[in-house]
């Protein structure tokens, strides 16, 4: 049947198996955690690059209205000329 030799070696092959399944859970786990800090650094630079569009709309309109006030004051005093 089987010899203490026979066990041994099956022992080792599932020691090994089992050491395969943790050293690639290990590398699985510092590549999903870099992963996230990639995606974590991604969704910071849109946001603010999302902020920061909508404040140059917010400035362009800004600059809009004071555009359409001054035009209304000049022609206001091109009429009491």
């Amino acid at each position: 049947m089987f010899s203490i030799s026979m066990i041994n070696f099956e022992f080792f092959d599932f020691c090994y198996i089992l050491s395969g399944f943790i050293l690639a859970s290990v590398i699985l786990m510092f590549y999903i955690s870099k992963l996230k800090k990639e995606i974590k650094s991604v969704k910071r630079r849109y946001e603010k690059k999302s902020i920061g569009a909508d404040d140059s709309e917010l400035k362009v309109k800004t600059l809009e209205n004071k555009i359409k006030t001054l035009e209304i004051a000049l022609q206001k005093q091109m009429e009491n000329k």
